[in-house]
């Protein structure tokens, strides 16, 4: 009993035909008969009866025929799941990332993505940059996003956005008329500010220190995207990414800050295994998702800057 003996069987069956089943295959008539005849001998009883001009399988060929039928859907699922793997729309792959970008930016940006993926299991980590870069030499995760350099022999880094600080004001602000905010524009300005163990804390305050100006914390919240959601409401002003706060884009603006404040994101991936193929097309798109806000592209504009672009209709 061979596979092409059962291909035979199973084409004959379906068609009622040799002919058919030859035609099916690709072989000849002769050549599907000579195969019946070999798997009835194998099986040792008549699989099928001359009715007419075409055959009737026996009680006992279609006994068989239940099991080969099974055999046959089993490998239809797995040449439908090669085609899936090699289509990079099946697998699983595990992304963590800071906050800023985990929250709400790279949910917005990567759903198009994962829609299109029905059989593709994402899980999404917020983690600190210095966590991201623990999961990834750990081999805890596939891709990682962190603000931070990471120098490991097991993992491969590369700069995939160099983005710029922006200011978050309220929409009625005085200031909010203004296209570019310098520091000096915030003294005595109630300010939301992050944790002090955000990565972005020190940048930010040493660009006040460089220009002798005051910071008036009044809030403290673990989240950029928290910070938002104050300034929404008129609560102070804040500095963020400039890829927060979409589910405000008619409540905050976001105004060019000098002097600029700019941070790097790394991409992280363990090197010590291939990446799958849906690993490697969800980097791709995440290349694709982060380029609006990178400002090493030659005349670069951020989106949040265009007076005709709304930052929550990015479609990356």
């Amino acid at each position: 009993m061979n596979i092409r003996q059962l291909e035979a069987f199973h084409a004959t069956m379906e068609t009622g035909s040799v002919t058919r089943a030859g035609e099916k295959l690709g072989i000849s008539q002769p050549a599907v008969s000579k195969l019946l005849r070999a798997f009835a001998d194998t099986c040792g009883f008549q699989l099928f009866v001359r009715s007419g001009a075409g055959l009737t399988p026996t009680l006992e060929a279609r006994l068989l025929a239940g099991e080969v039928e099974r055999m046959f859907s089993g490998t239809q699922r797995i040449a439908r799941l090669a085609d899936a793997v090699r289509k990079r729309e099946w697998g699983e792959v595990s992304v963590a990332a800071p906050a800023a970008l985990a929250t709400r930016y790279l949910a917005h940006a990567l759903a198009p993505f994962l829609a299109g993926q029905p059989d593709l299991h994402f899980t999404l980590q917020s983690r600190s940059s210095p966590r991201v870069t623990e999961l990834v030499a750990a081999q805890q995760i596939d891709i990682g996003l962190s603000v931070l350099p990471f120098d490991h022999p097991h993992v491969d880094a590369e700069i995939i956005m160099r983005f710029a600080m922006v200011c978050i004001l309220p929409v009625q602000h005085p200031l909010a008329g203004k296209q570019v905010i310098e520091i000096e524009d915030l003294r005595n300005e109630p300010f939301i500010s992050l944790a002090r163990d955000d990565c972005s804390l020190m940048s930010i305050d040493r660009a006040f220190q460089m220009r002798g100006v005051q910071k008036r914390n009044r809030i403290e919240v673990p989240l950029s995207e928290t910070a938002c959601g104050f300034v929404a409401n008129g609560a102070g002003v804040s500095i963020a990414p400039p890829f927060v706060g979409l589910d405000y884009s008619d409540q905050i603006v976001r105004r060019k800050l000098l002097p600029e404040i700019t941070m790097d994101v790394w991409l992280l991936t363990p090197n010590t295994r291939p990446p799958s193929l849906a690993a490697e097309r969800l980097v791709d798109f995440v290349r694709a998702a982060v380029a609006p806000f990178d400002q090493r592209k030659a005349g670069h504009q951020p989106p949040s800057y265009r007076a005709d672009a709304k930052i929550g209709n990015l479609k990356p």
